[in-house]
């Protein structure tokens, strides 16, 4: 489970929800159809009056002002013509407590302080976002109800990434101290592992194991359905056939212990601060060939091997034969290795969490690694 649970159902006007989420809630058993028009109206009473809400004064809304008068809340919303969103934003009851968000005050400070934020979220303009909020203080998982929506109605939208960008905001801003020390704490990690993968590297020329039958088959298919090639020697330009033959050969490569090793560190630093954003971080990433930010320089690295084993003529009729060009194949994508977590360090991934032009590059970031979302 998440750290921070984020879900933003929403109405397309404040009198009523439509499409197949109205449906599900006007004709569910025991539902009071007679109500089906005020869901908004309703949402708003239940989450400011209902049992255990945090109250107030009278009530336990609160918004962008003071002493929120409830009766002109509901009058407005109810009245509005345009979309309006009901998030919800929860904790374990653990964290909030650990935390200090277990009450209306804590909340209502995160949500005044991200304003603009949420207003970006929902491509509204600042000085156009309404927005109101009740503590509800739950056993197991203490959250927000809120109610947001633009005061002049044309241009506001959520979107998946939005969404979760919004998610992400609510975890770093609520986390921020823990995520502070995790990410200094990566950054060690990092430096150590740096170290080793330069030792290792150095030692991995006479370490490396001798080819396997399976690699001797494959390279030699891949060297004769490329004998005769002049084009470029990038695996974009080569046919089908000869990319079938050079993923064949990555495959088998892949599977060198010393590879796994390196790789199994790269997910290590990348993993190191997403357990607060992944329920498994563990599955987050592809197979080694298949993940996307080693998979064309695993694929470019093999090609350029075989063009230039064909050139020198050789010809492979066993493993032991073939060890060599295998030892050299592993040992520079062993530096690919060093170099790209090198890069990771340089890049200093100690920025600050709560940068909002960080999101962006992060959802990036995520994508190019091969990361399933």
């Amino acid at each position: 489970m998440s750290k921070v649970v984020f879900k933003s159902p929403y109405a397309p006007s404040g009198k009523g929800v439509g499409g197949d989420y109205i449906n599900y809630m006007a004709k569910r058993e025991r539902v009071d159809k007679s109500i089906n028009t005020k869901r908004v109206e309703i949402n708003l009473n239940y989450i400011a009056t209902r049992p255990r809400v945090e109250k107030v004064g009278e009530h336990g809304l609160f918004g962008s002002e003071d002493n929120v008068n409830l009766n002109k809340a509901r009058n407005d919303i109810v009245n509005h013509n345009g979309i309006v969103w009901m998030p919800i934003v929860s904790l374990r009851r653990e964290d909030a407590d650990r935390l200090g968000y277990n009450n209306a005050d804590a909340w209502r400070n995160l949500i005044r302080s991200k304003q603009f934020e949420i207003a970006e979220a929902y491509n509204i303009p600042a000085k156009d976002l309404v927005w109101y909020g009740a503590y509800h203080d739950e056993g197991h998982h203490p959250h927000i109800h809120m109610i947001v929506y633009n005061k002049n109605t044309g241009s506001e939208y959520l979107s998946r990434k939005s969404c979760n960008d919004l998610r992400v905001m609510f975890t770093k801003t609520i986390f921020k101290d823990e995520l502070k020390q995790l990410y200094d704490e990566k950054q060690t990690l990092r430096d150590r592992i740096i170290d080793e993968v330069k030792e290792k590297v150095s030692e991995f020329k006479s370490d490396i194991g001798g080819a396997s039958d399976e690699f001797v088959e494959a390279f030699n298919e891949l060297k004769f359905s490329l004998d005769g090639y002049s084009g470029k020697r990038n695996y974009k330009f080569i046919s089908h056939e000869q990319k079938e033959k050079v993923d064949a050969v990555v495959k088998v490569v892949c599977k060198d212990d010393n590879l796994q090793e390196l790789y199994r560190q790269w997910c290590q630093l990348q993993l190191a601060n997403q357990r607060y954003y992944r329920k498994h971080p563990e599955k987050s990433f592809d197979a080694l060939e298949k993940n996307k930010n080693f998979e064309k320089r695993l694929q470019n690295a093999v090609l350029k091997s075989a063009l230039k084993d064909n050139r020198q003529g050789n010809v492979y009729t066993n493993k032991i034969d073939a060890s060599p060009v295998f030892g050299d194949i592993v040992f520079s994508l062993c530096k690919m290795f060093e170099q790209s977590i090198q890069k990771d360090i340089e890049e200093g991934f100690t920025k600050s969490i709560v940068d909002s032009k960080e999101r962006a590059k992060e959802y990036r970031r995520d994508h190019g690694m091969g990361m399933h979302m």
